[in-house]
Parts: structure tokens; sequence; C-alpha cells
């Protein structure tokens, strides 16, 4: 994927610079590499930023803490976050192969969701 975007923006930036900056005056011997320098790393990160972004947004928003209690006969249970206070878990928000490993104090990350009822955490996974 990585080495994807970097042909893909090599190849706009070179599409950039010997077409559009050529025909203007301001082309100079040297301008020309760092033109194509820079419009690479420009393409190149914002390429990076549209296919890792959703990643990164995620991972920014999750957050850790243990489990207070679970009962997966029950299929609920709560956690306390490390910012303090204690959220609901659902059995349908855990991962599918940390079902039965959920004990009590067990260090899971997770995401908040606001519900009806209140805060939820969601996506929840063994650290």
């Amino acid at each position: 994927m990585i080495f994807r975007s970097l042909i893909t923006s090599a190849f706009f930036a070179a599409i950039y610079v010997f077409f559009f900056l050529k025909a203007s005056s301001f082309f100079v011997q040297n301008t020309w590499t760092i033109s194509f320098i820079l419009f690479w790393s420009l393409g190149f990160l914002s390429i990076l930023g549209f296919i890792y972004g959703r990643k990164i947004k995620r991972a920014l928003k999750s957050e850790s803490g243990t489990i207070k209690w679970f009962d997966p006969s029950k299929g609920y249970g709560f956690l306390v976050r490390d910012k303090g206070g204690d959220l609901f878990v659902h059995l349908r928000s855990v991962n599918p192969e940390d079902r039965r490993k959920l004990r009590e104090n067990t260090r899971v990350k997770f995401t908040v969701e606001e519900t009806e009822k209140g805060p939820q955490a969601e996506k929840i996974r063994i650290i």
C-alpha cells in the first residue's frame, strides 16, 4: 500500500512539474527538481492520510480500562475506565475471540459510544 502511494504520488508530481511548470517562465534548471520533490512529498502524505486516516482516527478515539465484572452467560458486564467511571459492556461489543477470556481485572481497549441509555463501551479487545 505504501509502495503504491509512493508510485502514484511520483506520477502526479511528475505530471504537474513537467507539464505545468515547464510551460511557465518560472522554470529554471534546479527549480524542477525542488518542485518535483516538494509535490511528490505532499502527494505522498495526502495519499497516506487518505488511506490510513480512519485507522489513525480510531486509534485516537480508543481508551483503555479494566473489566470490573463480566458474565458471558448473561451477556453483559461493566468496566472501569482509566479516566474514571464505569461503562456498560454488552456481549456483542466484545471481540468474538475474547468473549470467553474476559475475567475480572482484565485490561482492555475500547471506544465509547453514546447510546440512548448513556455511554457504552464498544469494540472491546483484550490488551
